[in-house]
């Protein structure tokens, strides 16, 4: 039988206190509250969002990026976004690189950097010794940092509430491995994005073994929201487009698991896969596809040269597009593709017709096509030390050596004009 909670008086002498009861009969005949997101169904509001993904992704190019669309309320990947002061601050680039990595975001989207005013702030702290927001005692205790009441000082002048926060390497001063200390963390977040009344976007990175998140279950438990970005592969683990990016959701208390937006690398900033003019969707389109041929044909070229299977331009049993669209490596593609292929590599440079490849029984030298070897010899190393310039040993100068060489110039070349520096 439910107990009159009227019965038990407020603790005013130092006792133990009731905990916040919500009593649901009292939102009989009120409105459902809608869901609120930052950007729609893919960061909830008053909630720490975490982005994962492998270094070479471009998480920080497309947080900026994100950033720069709440700022100015614009739609970021056909998703829209709730327009408010932004802020992402980063531990690993300087000024020079947001500069750069700002102006083609701008570019991107057709918007003065100028608009920008008052909407959107970049944080560098690369000279910083710590950016650690929390870090632990001995016995695991947490400390607050002075770089988090920073943060949320200067949230709160700003009027900023969406941060992003790049990386969780610089600002965890925990053990990643250690649940309870990612708890405290995450829980930080958590009441950040409460105390501006906003959403937090941190970024981390995949752990070796390939999961999505590096540590603990507990950040993937602790989190609301989990976001992983990478470049798509093949089922060989290729990357036949590496200008090809795709977000997945990997965790939504909010919204459905796994959905995933396509976009790619474009001029320095990422564009989604729909925004592109239908002219260029295609040349891109054709584009992946004579790359994934072209890989697959030195694929299959080089488990034909290790089965010493010898395969040849020439139309017959042996034709290498015949042969490479029969194997089971090679299925993929169309014997029309690979004569494409074969016709593209030998243009540049990376097959060559007719070689050499090994004896067989009879000690004839079977011939076919061959990949060409690229050099990957290092250069000569620099001496350690060169040799100086004095009054008693000048530098020799050598003229360049011209006579009888086609083509030289007849003279020392001219120096350069101011407008050639």
């Amino acid at each position: 039988m439910p107990r009159n909670l009227a019965s038990f008086p407020p603790a005013n002498d130092g006792g133990p206190m009731l905990l916040p009861l919500l009593n649901p009969a009292d939102w009989q005949g009120q409105d459902v509250p809608s869901r609120e997101w930052a950007w729609a169904d893919y960061i909830p509001h008053r909630q720490a969002t975490y982005l994962t993904g492998p270094g070479s992704a471009g998480k920080s190019l497309l947080s900026q990026q994100l950033c720069t669309c709440i700022a100015l309320g614009l739609p970021f990947m056909g998703k829209d976004t709730r327009q408010a002061v932004a802020i992402y601050v980063t531990c690993e680039d300087d000024a020079d690189e947001l500069h750069r990595r700002q102006k083609a975001i701008c570019d991107a989207l057709g918007v003065p950097l100028s608009a920008l005013s008052g909407k959107l702030h970049l944080v560098s702290l690369t000279r910083a010794t710590s950016n650690a927001l929390v870090t632990f005692t001995p016995d695991g205790n947490p400390i607050v940092s002075d770089t988090y009441r920073t943060l949320l000082h200067t949230a709160r002048a700003t009027g900023a509430s969406f941060l992003a926060l790049d990386n969780v390497a610089h600002l965890f001063g925990g053990n990643e491995n250690i649940r309870n200390q990612v708890a405290v963390f995450v829980g930080m977040l958590n009441n950040l994005a409460s105390e501006i009344d906003g959403s937090v976007l941190f970024l981390g990175h995949p752990n070796k073994a390939g999961q999505d998140f590096s540590g603990s279950t507990a950040w993937e438990n602790q989190v609301r929201s989990r976001l992983f970005m990478e470049v798509p592969k093949d089922e060989d683990g290729n990357a036949p487009d590496p200008d090809a990016r795709v977000l997945v959701r990997g965790k939504a208390n909010y919204a459905r698991n796994g959905e995933r937006i396509t976009f790619r690398w474009l001029k320095w900033a990422f564009v989604h896969d729909d925004d592109l003019p239908p002219d260029m969707a295609k040349e891109i389109a054709l584009n992946v596809q004579a790359n994934a041929e072209n890989a697959a044909f030195l694929r299959c070229l080089a488990l034909a040269t290790e089965q010493k299977r010898a395969v040849s331009h020439n139309p017959g049993s042996n034709f290498a597009p015949k042969v490479f669209a029969a194997m089971t490596e090679g299925k993929k593609h169309s014997e029309k593709g690979y004569r494409a292929a074969m016709e593209r590599l030998l243009h540049l440079g990376q097959i060559a017709l007719d070689q050499p490849l090994w004896r067989g029984p009879n000690r004839v030298m079977k011939q076919g096509i061959k990949a060409v070897e690229i050099c990957t010899d290092p250069p000569a190393q620099t001496p350690c030390t060169d040799p100086h310039e004095t009054r008693t040993n000048p530098a020799r100068f050598n003229p360049p050596y011209i006579k009888d060489i086609t083509g030289a110039a007849p003279e020392a070349t001219a120096p350069l004009s101011e407008g050639d520096e």
